[in-house]
């Protein structure tokens, strides 16, 4: 039998980007097993099915099962076309929760968590300044490649979210950051490895790290800071949007230097500003005392 999952799988990877491929791909293989038999055989009420014991038993929050629903409808209208079960499944609102941002302090604990006296805490502490500077996603960290940095002019470019090529810029402080690892990258990069930052130790010594072995890698650096809620490769992201308003950057500079493709997403990472971020703009004190 034609695995079409696969022959799905290949027609994807013609223009979705990597991260989006292995997530689908994740998706069907994943319902391919529970199912039990020929996907092109099932209707709208097995979807429906497969899809509530993810939400109810499976406890997956909202964008998961988004996610999983907008891999059956690409699956299945290729497979099928008009006559595809999961055309008209309705998928959950997205719901707008707080967003988890690093405030001055933490950022400084994390940088400090980092032991740079070794080439682990050397190529970690990169990890973090160049992703708070540029904003970075974990994936496009991951496959940041040595020629696509250049420290000179403190520039970068990388394949962003949708496939598309993305410039970003980064400071001082993070061009050495970057220079100290970049020194100790030859003895642990492996043969053909391209990208900047590798696994050091673990079980694929000198490969390019993942986005869930990133995850793995800030878990612990978060533990180290006695960050009780967690850390998160895009905790950084969204630092950067927020630290960056903070310091004055117009929005429109923060979307393109965070390749952002719509303003609004900018707009929600920044709307984790509190009410204290007001204090230095009281219109009162500007009047009574205005060269403070």
């Amino acid at each position: 039998m034609i695995d079409k999952i696969a022959e799905w799988i290949d027609w994807l990877s013609i223009d979705a980007s990597d991260s989006t491929v292995a997530a689908y791909r994740w998706e069907l293989r994943h319902f391919e097993k529970l199912a039990g038999r020929d996907l092109l055989e099932l209707n709208k009420s097995d979807l429906a099915r497969y899809l509530s014991e993810r939400r109810v038993i499976g406890k997956c929050s909202d964008a998961t099962v988004r996610r999983s629903i907008n891999a059956l409808k690409a699956f299945y209208l290729f497979a099928l076309g008009k006559r595809s079960p999961a055309r008209t499944l309705p998928a959950p609102s997205a719901k707008r929760r707080k967003q988890r941002t690093l405030n001055w302090s933490q950022a400084l604990s994390v940088m400090s968590s980092c032991d740079t006296s070794d080439a682990l805490g050397r190529r970690n502490l990169a990890i973090i300044c160049l992703g708070l500077d540029s904003g970075l996603r974990e994936a496009e960290l991951c496959r940041l490649s040595v020629a696509q940095l250049d420290l000179g002019t403190a520039r970068l470019t990388v394949r962003v979210k949708g496939g598309n090529d993305g410039d970003g810029i980064f400071g001082p402080h993070t061009v050495a950051s970057l220079a100290s690892w970049l020194a100790e990258r030859p003895a642990y990069a492996a043969p053909g490895v391209e990208t900047v930052f590798v696994s050091i130790g673990g079980d694929t010594p000198g490969r390019p790290l993942t986005p869930s072995g990133l995850r793995c890698i800030f878990r612990r650096i978060g533990r180290m800071a006695g960050l009780e809620q967690g850390f998160s490769p895009h905790d950084l992201r969204r630092s950067f949007a927020t630290m960056s308003h903070k310091l004055g950057a117009p929005t429109r500079i923060v979307q393109v230097a965070g390749r952002w493709s719509d303003v609004q997403m900018v707009e929600r990472y920044t709307s984790s500003l509190s009410v204290e971020d007001m204090a230095p703009y009281s219109p009162v004190s500007h009047i009574l005392n205005p060269d403070s």
